[in-house]
């Protein structure tokens, strides 16, 4: 006795002999001797497997082998469909990702609704043509079709310039040929987060190593307009830093500008565009494409200057670090390269490290400052540390006490310069702050002299820093 298996092996080559018009149930009947019920109801057991499907023509049905199971379903409606294809079906078209099946002459023989919301409905085309361009295979699903190999990955850019990740496959068809299926998915959300996040690491070592090399604050600037323009690929910027004093803002770094537009004018826009984002405390982004009904002073500066370099974007970004603003940082785009939402977040991310550089090297430049005025001062002047360790000394304190080099004092501990009475005078400023008096000192030779002290404790955020005093020589012999 037959078993199941073997009478369906006989049907379907029964279908397959009468050839690919069809075969009608009485045909099949012909080769394969069974009742006419019995007959129907294995053609509907290999319907269900997918094995088979038939059209209906008038009351008969003609029966044909089922290359591709998964464009027969798509093509049935719901009242056609056993139970099992309804699930099936369902299943599909709420995936979250593309099913694709291809014969082995890159026709396309099904998709799924992500794919066809992606390329349409794109049944019976060719598949690089659809998804890539004429004649193009990135994902090298060539080496699948000449049997290669029987699986391949990749990641390659659509010709919408989508990212898609596409995993496919070799499958055996129901009437033994072979097709393709692929799973892919659009991961150019992904792709586009992960390169922002990239930039954004990328462009915070850029901007360190910018603090860490910039001996001005005109350096710093153009080293971090040259390292953000090569990350972002705008067309022009500026760096304007903000004097509280003075309620100013003047440029100190520019890039991309064609120094034939810069009118009094044109430099007027950006002045008060920056000044308005320092003003308002948030980033500014403009869109010249974009009309507004409820214009505000920032969309008229910018439609100004927009219309002045012919831009598309404009993007003004305070720069503030721990509530003290800086300054600001413009952002232009030409026609036709708008700056998105996005690199506007990835900038306003990157403010605080761009202020508190500035911010660094602002102190700095007043410690230089400082240190110059104590340099060429008359009046000996010098520094210890909190541990009485002297970590500064002017060249008429190294004069007074005979020494030729700075290096010679640095590190020594201050009672070596005062006879008596020093331990008295160093607690006094560190309980009030100052202290005022006259001393004996003792030069490196061992002679005395007298002189006259004024010390202050100089307080940071965290408490006593260094005390700083300076001397008044009663006696030069």
């Amino acid at each position: 006795m037959k078993t199941e298996e073997e009478i369906f092996t006989e049907i379907i080559e029964a279908i397959r002999a009468i050839g690919d018009i069809g075969a009608t149930i009485d045909e099949i009947s012909n080769v394969v001797p069974l009742e006419r019920h019995t007959l129907s109801k294995h053609l509907n057991h290999l319907r269900a497997d997918g094995r088979v499907a038939y059209k209906q023509i008038g009351r008969a049905k003609v029966w044909f082998i089922s290359k591709t199971p998964l464009q027969h379903i798509s093509r049935l409606t719901e009242e056609e469909m056993t139970y099992s294809e309804k699930i099936f079906a369902h299943i599909l078209a709420d995936m979250p990702e593309g099913v694709l099946i291809l014969d082995f002459d890159y026709n396309i023989l099904f998709v799924n609704r992500y794919l066809a919301a992606l390329f349409g409905n794109c049944i019976g085309q060719k598949y690089q043509r659809t998804f890539f361009g004429p004649s193009r295979d990135p994902c090298g699903l060539a080496d699948i079709i000449e049997g290669t190999v029987e699986e391949v990955e990749c990641c390659v850019e659509d010709k919408e310039g989508r990212m898609l990740e596409i995993k496919a496959r070799r499958i055996e068809n129901p009437d033994s040929s072979f097709s393709v299926i692929a799973i892919i998915r659009d991961i150019s959300e992904k792709v586009l987060y992960e390169q922002q996040i990239k930039n954004l690491s990328e462009l915070h070592r850029l901007l360190g190593e910018s603090v860490n090399r910039s001996y001005t604050i005109d350096q710093l600037c153009s080293a971090i307009l040259t390292h953000l323009h090569d990350v972002l690929l705008f067309d022009m910027g500026d760096i304007q830093i903000y004097d509280p004093v003075k309620d100013s803002l003047s440029s100190y770094a520019q890039i991309g500008y064609p120094q034939e537009q810069e009118t009094r004018e044109v430099a007027e826009y950006k002045r008060s565009l920056a000044l308005e984002a320092i003003n308002n405390k948030e980033v500014f982004l403009f869109d010249i494409a974009q009309k507004s009904t409820t214009a505000t002073e920032r969309d008229r500066l910018a439609y100004n200057l927009a219309r002045a370099y012919h831009l598309q974007t404009v993007c003004a970004i305070p720069l503030k670090t721990k509530g003290v603003i800086h300054g600001a940082l413009l952002v232009l785009t030409r026609t036709g390269k708008a700056l998105s939402e996005e690199d506007s977040r990835l900038l306003e991310g990157l403010s605080e490290t761009i202020a508190g550089g500035i911010a660094k090297i602002k102190a700095e430049e007043e410690w230089r400052l400082r240190a110059s005025a104590i340099d060429i001062s008359t009046q000996p002047v010098f520094m210890i540390s909190t541990e009485g360790d002297l970590t500064c000394a002017n060249p008429a304190f190294l004069k007074l006490w005979g020494y030729e080099r700075e290096r010679e004092v640095l590190g020594l501990h201050y009672s070596e310069f005062w006879k008596d009475k020093v331990e008295d005078v160093v607690t006094a400023v560190r309980e009030t702050g100052s202290w005022e008096g006259e001393l004996s000192a003792v030069r490196t030779d061992g002679s005395e002299f007298n002189a006259r002290l004024a010390a202050s404790l100089i307080i940071g955020k965290k408490g006593p820093l260094q005390v700083v005093a300076v001397v008044e020589p009663e006696n030069d012999d």
